[in-house]
């Protein structure tokens, strides 16, 4: 399926990597959550074809949302209840195999 909005998840995903990588941390949060309310409209309109990668979908989303939780440099703002619920939520050892995947790292 490809629509507007899940077009706009993936911008915002990319958009992320973009502002962790080049050190923009005052702005992951906001974009985090953007992602997150474009999920939730995309997840409200899905038909029941649509669960399965849907369902992926949001699978990938708490991976990526631990991974910048556990980048996030102590002293920023805050965490969004997203990132907090998905760091928590992850095991370090999926944490370090989506970063060999991010860096490019041999597995």
């Amino acid at each position: 399926m490809t629509s507007p909005i899940a077009d706009g998840v993936l911008a915002a995903t990319h958009r992320l990597v973009q502002q962790a990588m080049s050190g923009q941390w005052q702005d992951v949060p906001k974009t985090v959550e953007e992602r997150r309310v474009l999920l939730d409209r995309l997840s409200a309109g899905a038909s029941p074809q649509d669960q399965h990668w849907l369902s992926a979908l949001k699978q990938a989303m708490a991976e990526s949302d631990a991974v910048v939780a556990s980048l996030t440099p102590a002293g920023m703002p805050e965490r969004t209840p997203a990132v907090a619920q998905a760091s928590d939520a992850q095991k370090p050892a999926e944490v370090d195999v989506v970063m060999d995947m991010i860096l490019g790292r041999p597995g």
